[in-house]
């Protein structure tokens, strides 16, 4: 499963009437919807050819176009307090909301840490071999 499925996943549980989608559409959005892209990430080395990896995303809310700031302010506070964590699998972080043009606009970045594969053998077996020995030591 892609992160922006598991972004979309979050949203349908948040606002489960509100429709999610994952691409753009020919005909336009239907209003009220979220729309989920990638907005770009950066990856930083570390020690033992470890990564931090920053994936930026963005969040756009088209809101009902009856009320459209009353919806907005209510998707806000709803994204405010429920879209912290993308369940058994990363924290959501660097939330920062905008509206621009009639929608609300929501970027966040998910960090990971990947860590190459190492395909080198192991130890595949261990040969022990151990005696006990009297011992000639006298006592004092």
């Amino acid at each position: 499963m892609t992160i922006i499925e598991r972004i979309g996943q979050l949203l349908a549980t948040i606002a489960p009437a509100v429709p999610v989608y994952c691409e753009n559409q020919t005909g336009g959005f239907k209003e009220p919807s979220f729309y989920v892209s990638a907005i770009g990430g950066r990856s930083q080395p570390e020690l033992f050819g470890r990564q931090k990896q920053t994936h930026g995303y963005q969040v756009v809310y088209f809101p009902n176009p009856k009320r459209p700031n009353a919806d907005m302010e209510i998707v806000e506070k709803l994204l405010f307090y429920q879209f912290l964590t993308l369940p058994k699998f990363a924290h959501i972080r660097d939330r920062n909301f905008n509206r621009v043009d009639g929608t609300l606009t929501l970027d966040f970045n998910i960090v990971l840490w990947a860590q190459p594969v190492d395909d080198t053998p192991k130890q595949r077996k261990m040969k022990q071999e151990e005696r006990v020995t009297d011992s000639d030591r006298s006592e004092n």
